[in-house]
């Protein structure tokens, strides 16, 4: 279940990176950091939401861990596309 959560939350990350790559294009961002921050946005996310869980049951399947993935992920793909566009 661990193992699964954590792919989860990969494939989140991944699926973020290329929903930003479409929908946000910045002219100087490049396609391996906008997919590093997906998946880094993804974990740290994911982790947050599921740190309520930490005594009882951590698993990373759980709602806030998935949540917690999803916006992570979104984001900080969207905060590094949006400071790329400023910064030109």
């Amino acid at each position: 279940m661990f193992a699964a959560g954590l792919a989860l939350w990969l494939l989140i990350g991944i699926a973020a990176a290329l929903t930003m790559r479409v929908v946000y294009k910045a002219a100087e961002t490049a396609t391996p950091v906008t997919f590093a921050f997906g998946i880094f946005g993804a974990f740290i996310g994911g982790m947050l939401g599921m740190s309520p869980y930490i005594h009882h049951n951590p698993v990373p399947l759980r709602f806030g861990g998935i949540l917690g993935a999803l916006l992570g992920a979104v984001f900080f793909t969207f905060l590094y596309h949006y400071t790329a566009r400023k910064a030109i």
